[in-house]
């Protein structure tokens, strides 16, 4: 009898060491999958010399891209921001000649730029152009000839 004891104490605590603690896969799930998402500038490459019009072509990993309307999770489109660095989180991006808004679901333009030094930013926003904030932008330095 003891020793059935003993075996039943050995195996509840080798069951009870090799259990995974409770939520951890979601809080893991998360964050991986929000480490995933970014927007990136195919090109031009950061440092570029580039003439006018500039060709650009956005990348986009983790999250999809439909035309602006309605806000739909893990869902939006591109904007390009002419010097500046992002938008802020949850902050809609108005149109302007430094904010250009491709809420068609359009992933390349040409920019017409005049020449000199500019940083180009990539921002991802919803179907409302609310920004998804720095984690969904990325920006390169280039100059136009």
């Amino acid at each position: 009898m003891k020793k059935l004891f003993v075996v039943l104490i050995i195996l509840n605590f080798s069951i009870s060491c090799n259990r995974k603690p409770a939520n951890t896969d979601n809080k893991l799930d998360v964050t991986v999958k929000e480490l995933a998402n970014k927007v990136y500038f195919k090109w031009p490459k950061d440092k570029s010399t580039v003439s006018s019009p500039v060709f650009v072509d956005m990348g986009l990993q983790g999250m999809e891209i439909e035309p602006a309307g309605k806000v739909n999770l893990g869902f939006g489109h591109h904007h390009i921001l002419i010097n500046q660095k992002y938008w802020p989180k949850g902050s809609v991006i108005p149109m302007s000649d430094s904010t250009l808004h491709y809420g068609q679901g359009q992933t390349d333009a040409s920019l017409d730029l005049p020449p000199g030094e500019y940083i180009l930013s990539l921002q991802f926003a919803d179907g409302v152009h609310a920004s998804y904030g720095k984690e969904m932008s990325s920006s390169i330095k280039i100059k136009v000839e």
